[in-house]
């Protein structure tokens, strides 16, 4: 398979996330295909070409159909190759067999639109903003399913091209955060122009790196539940264990050990279990999560 980041393998666990909830951002483009299948080769490199051409503004999604059959048979694959089409979760157009480039070609641009030269992006004026925003769309499909590098690189490509672009810096953000940068994760943060910093993406910024900031990233979220179960009353443990769940994603599991410790250590490194769960607060914004959470924190207090 050709080395993109547009380009994804298809398997069980990340169907849903790629190609479901992944054509809420940008379309999403399904290769059903097998090794023994003749036309899937020849037509695979065509594909690949235009997703690598099109720079983003569709995702290219393979399923090997011999090694992942159910998905295959829930989706009524009968033939191969076959190619479907996902936009807003839903199958908007498809084709079956090897089609010439040029068919391919006209497939995708009656559906996504024809793809933007790379150096005519300099040229484009109002047009740019959308290839940014697919950029920053693609990303984020890539981090959320676990490829936080090839996002991180196609972000940092999107800032180099628009320094001060808000979404390219908020989204950087929180990539770098979940890798571990949190300099390069303050420095977008500080970056945003003044009327952007107290939005909610930015606030949300802001209260996730000041928990990154005491991230212990020698130590695995498996590591630290073994060892908390092992001694449940180690309040560094489990303190430790909210910050490393919290960068996770793990939000809710996060904001219930630091309530365990607000209510067993509230003491404990002066305050700050009491402290990260409002920053969590920031983090989660309008979550009806906040709400519950605040209520259970002043029932404690009080």
């Amino acid at each position: 398979m050709a080395d993109s980041p547009f380009i994804i393998q298809l398997d069980e666990q990340n169907f849903m996330q790629v190609v479901v909830e992944g054509s809420d951002s940008v379309p999403v483009l399904v290769d059903f295909w097998a090794e023994w299948c003749g036309p899937c080769k020849t037509l695979m490199p065509i594909l690949e070409k235009l997703a690598i051409e099109y720079n983003g503004a569709f995702i290219l999604a393979k399923l090997d159909t011999e090694t992942h059959q159910g998905i295959a048979q829930q989706l009524g694959i009968r033939s191969l190759p076959t190619v479907k089409l996902f936009k807003d979760r839903q199958i908007v157009n498809e084709f079956m067999g090897a089609l010439p480039e040029a068919e391919v070609r006209a497939f995708i641009e009656a559906n996504v639109g024809p793809a933007l030269p790379a150096n005519d992006a300099d040229d484009a004026g109002t047009e740019a903003e959308p290839e940014e925003e697919n950029r920053v769309a693609t990303a984020m499909q890539l981090f959320e399913t676990g490829d936080a590098e090839a996002a991180k690189a196609l972000l940092q490509e999107a800032q180099a091209d628009d320094p001060q672009n808000t979404d390219v810096l908020l989204a950087l953000g929180q990539v770098c955060v979940s890798t571990g940068d949190v300099e390069t994760a303050e420095s977008c943060l500080k970056a945003l122009p003044d009327e952007e910093k107290e939005g909610k993406q930015a606030l949300r910024l802001k209260g996730i790196l000041e928990i990154a900031r005491e991230s212990d990233t020698a130590q695995s979220v498996q590591s630290l539940r073994e060892q908390l179960e092992s001694d449940g009353s180690n309040s560094e443990t489990r303190y430790n264990l909210a910050i490393a769940e919290s960068l996770s994603g793990n939000v809710q599991d996060a904001m219930d050990h630091l309530l365990k410790l607000v209510q067993t250590d509230p003491g404990y490194k002066e305050g700050a279990p009491r402290e990260k769960l409002l920053a969590l607060f920031n983090v989660l914004g309008d979550d009806p999560l906040v709400g519950q959470y605040r209520r259970k924190l002043f029932a404690m207090l009080h």
